[in-house]
């Protein structure tokens, strides 16, 4: 930690955990003074607050629960100096703890691995304001980085939280022979399985989807009802929502379908059908047909629309029925 001042010799926290009214001074395990307010933290937690019932100087186990009084073989000090409790968190985690707990700026995380260990903090002295604050940044973390978030979160409890990672997760290719995460070690088999169970799930609705159109409402779409363009005789005929006629789509977007739906195994989600280049592909085709020419990029942007809201009710079914964390 930087710009430590030091009182008597011991190092001391930055401002504002270095005021002498204070009535606790919470000692880190490198040695730093935190001077504190005791209202605060017994606010804050419900660990501290039975602590401070004790009302002796005690020593903090890694485990709350395994705290015991320390017997004092220091010169006894005057009535109004502060109680001192030391805990096992550094000065670096204390401080940003803290600081979530005080009415000041919160600290700020540029990375998982600088958060992990505030977070461990606080699921252990029960700071449901901090482990607020944390989730709210480890959710922005999972947009890039779902698995990890995901076993922070299964580890910590945090239900929403590995929730929202699992479902970022569909949005990212994953490879099963790809880099370990140190986080993976810290959850159950049984946890990572249901996340890899999850995924399987939503790529298995979705290829169900993608074998048919059953699923798209019967309307007048030109890769249906153009008689111009080429049909290639092994296309399999569809029906469309309600109707009892099967009809075949043209190749442009016959090869279009396809992909899309190697695409959603590959991420089953409906972030999978946003790449431009999926639609203007088969949209080049379909110009240099009289037909197809003035409608086909509408009809294909409106098909995308109606293809994503089943892609996100399907995936939301599994969410409900799968997900168990």
């Amino acid at each position: 930690m930087s710009s430590l001042q030091r009182q008597n010799g011991q190092p001391q926290a930055r401002a504002p955990f270095n005021h002498s009214t204070a009535d606790l001074i919470l000692r880190a395990s490198d040695d730093v003074a935190f001077y504190v307010r005791t209202g605060i933290l017994a606010e804050s937690s419900p660990v501290f607050y039975d602590m401070f019932a004790l009302s002796t100087k005690v020593s903090v186990a890694a485990d709350p629960s395994e705290a015991k009084a320390a017997s004092d073989t220091t010169p006894s000090s005057p009535a109004s100096s502060p109680t001192v409790l030391e805990v096992p968190e550094n000065s670096d985690t204390l401080d940003a703890l803290l600081r979530i707990c005080y009415p000041i700026p919160n600290p700020t995380f540029h990375e998982s691995n600088a958060l992990k260990p505030v977070l461990a903090a606080a699921h252990k002295y029960q700071m449901e304001i901090v482990l607020a604050t944390l989730g709210t940044r480890l959710t922005e973390f999972a947009q890039d980085m779902p698995l990890r978030v995901y076993a922070i979160a299964i580890r910590y409890d945090m239900d929403t939280l590995a929730r929202s990672a699992a479902c970022l997760f569909l949005r990212h290719h994953w490879d099963p022979a790809g880099g370990r995460f140190a986080e993976l070690d810290d959850i159950s088999g049984s946890a990572y399985h249901c996340l890899l169970a999850y995924r399987r799930k939503c790529a298995d609705t979705l290829a169900n989807m993608c074998s048919g159109l059953g699923w798209l409402p019967d309307s007048r779409w030109t890769f249906m009802q153009c008689d111009d363009c080429k049909r290639e005789p092994l296309t399999p005929s569809f029906q469309l929502g309600d109707s009892d006629v099967k009809k075949k789509p043209v190749n442009w977007f016959w090869q279009y379908y396809q992909r899309i739906a190697i695409r959603l195994q590959d991420t089953p989600c409906e972030e999978a059908l946003d790449d431009v280049l999926l639609v203007t592909q088969p949209v080049r085709v379909a110009v240099n047909c009289g037909t197809c020419r003035s409608t086909s990029f509408e009809h294909m942007l409106r098909f995308v629309l109606e293809m994503k809201r089943e892609v996100n009710r399907r995936v939301s079914e599994v969410s409900e029925s799968e997900l168990q964390v």
